[in-house]
């Protein structure tokens, strides 16, 4: 069944946001109200269907009020980020009835309020209200799929949307394919159920078990870095992941945070690691803008299968399962049959393997990490784990290694974790560290963990790896790799 909200996220042209631009919609239904009241100010811009469908975009349990306890996510999901003490007094200070909670009369007084002066109204939402009302026959509030069939035939018509209609017949089990897109982000995450691989699902949760979608991590490091002032005017985005191009499709986790930081810079080469260097973290540096902030995300990157194979993966376009990451497979097959010292990682000549540095280097890293690996639940998880570790000390060593970083820099701030491809459902990211680190007179400047602020809890790995001191040693950054 498809509720309101979902179908205007469907429909709506430059982003899943319903009433107003910077508004990421997620459940509810349509009901009507009374006139907006002449007193409202800046709200009176808005109509009386723009506020009721922003109200109802960020009521996710559909109860017909915000509670408290997640106003200030609500007022992120409309674009106003703000700390959570001014999230309080405004909600207290909007909360007319004291009821704890924030309902559509209130809210629309609430628009009026400076702090949402930034909001604007997207008009075109009116198109999937009233085709919802229309095909919504029985009056339930939802959609099934006989009455969302014949809503497909209709948009079908409208050429400014058969990308649309590719997303949402995609979510009900069809066989179109969608272009990469917003939309279709949007779709992966609430109709996901439809289409997910069971055993790949099962695995993942054991494997990485607070992974979160593209979508959800770009939103949860934008949430937090916003709260500390970074913009896209005033930050240099960089990202160092494997050159694989499962990791390069336009709604993931990749292109989604340039699109928002509005250019990237490629550190990363196989497996995910910073090949371009210290030379290349310098031309990073030169480019942030004055008294400005650095942005880094990185990640190796691992596949699971439709079986629930870690490591394995089916690629858009091809019916055979192949290696994903390639590179971190094959280095420790190299490892596991022959040790790295003896072996010639690319399997060729001896010229194939001078063309091969990136790979023989990624054995000379790995192994050194494996001891332990027979108690791990799964030897590729193991793996993937200690190719996050190693990319993050290279990591490390680049900011570090680089005296005058805080002559360009105020601020830098590093995300790492694991990204996890799917070839259905979406791909994931299991975030393991986020930090940031501000000028303090230091080489390392002062370091602030933000992981619990965007993430919560750390994830319980000692399942995953095997034991308490795998885990302790995936954590410990005293004895840092090198290249």
């Amino acid at each position: 069944m498809i509720k309101a909200a979902a179908f205007f996220a469907l429909l709506s042209q430059s982003s899943p946001a319903a009433a107003f631009t910077s508004a990421p919609t997620t459940a509810s239904r349509i009901r009507a109200t009374s006139t907006i009241p002449s007193s409202l100010g800046a709200s009176a811009a808005f109509s009386n269907e723009d506020l009721e469908t922003a109200f109802f975009s960020i009521d996710i349990e559909a109860s017909g009020s915000i509670p408290k306890a997640s106003f200030a996510d609500a007022l992120a999901d409309l674009g106003v980020v703000i700390d959570d003490s001014a999230a309080d007094a405004l909600f207290d200070k909007y909360d007319a009835d004291r009821g704890g909670s924030i309902d559509l009369d209130e809210f629309k007084q609430l628009m009026s309020d400076p702090a949402m002066s930034g909001i604007k109204p997207q008009r075109d939402v009116k198109f999937a209200m009233d085709l919802f009302k229309k095909y919504d026959e029985d009056g339930s509030g939802s959609i099934d799929k006989g009455e969302f069939r014949a809503v497909a035939n209709e948009i079908q018509a409208d050429a400014r949307r058969r990308s649309l209609i590719s997303v949402a017949a995609a979510a009900i089990g069809a066989t179109i394919v969608a272009d990469y897109s917003q939309e279709y982000q949007w779709a992966q995450k609430n109709f996901r159920s439809l289409y997910i691989e069971p055993l790949a699902e099962e695995t993942q949760n054991k494997a990485f078990p607070t992974a979160l979608l593209s979508g959800d991590l770009d939103q949860a490091i934008a949430k937090t870095l916003g709260a500390r002032g970074f913009t896209p005017a005033n930050t240099i985005f960089a990202h160092s992941v494997c050159s694989d191009e499962v990791n390069n499709k336009d709604e993931q986790l990749v292109a989604l945070m340039v699109n928002r930081w509005q250019e990237g810079f490629s550190l990363g080469g196989l497996a995910g690691l910073p090949f371009a260097g210290k030379s290349g973290f310098r031309a990073f540096l030169h480019h942030v803008p004055d008294e400005g902030k650095l942005l880094v995300c990185f990640a190796p990157h691992v596949g699971i299968d439709a079986a629930g194979k870690v490591g394995a993966l089916q690629r858009d376009g091809q019916t055979k399962v192949s290696k994903a990451c390639g590179a971190a497979v094959g280095a420790y097959g190299v490892i596991s049959s022959k040790g790295a010292a003896t072996s010639k990682p690319s399997g060729g000549n001896d010229d194939t393997d001078l063309f091969d540095p990136q790979l023989n280097t990624i054995v000379n890293l790995l192994e050194p990490r494996l001891g332990g690996i027979e108690k791990a639940v799964d030897p590729i998880s193991f793996v993937t784990y200690q190719m996050y570790a190693i990319v993050r000390d290279l990591i490390d060593e680049c900011v570090e290694g680089t005296p005058d970083v805080w002559d360009f820099a105020n601020e830098v701030s590093i995300i790492g974790g694991i990204m996890i491809n799917r070839y259905k459902g979406g791909d994931f990211f299991q975030p393991l560290s986020f930090e940031t680190r501000v000028k303090d007179g230091s080489s390392k400047g002062k370091v602030i963990d933000l992981y619990d602020e965007a993430f919560g809890n750390k994830p319980d790995l000692v399942g995953v790896l095997g034991s308490e001191e795998a885990v302790a040693n995936l954590y410990d950054r005293s004895k840092r790799a090198k290249l």
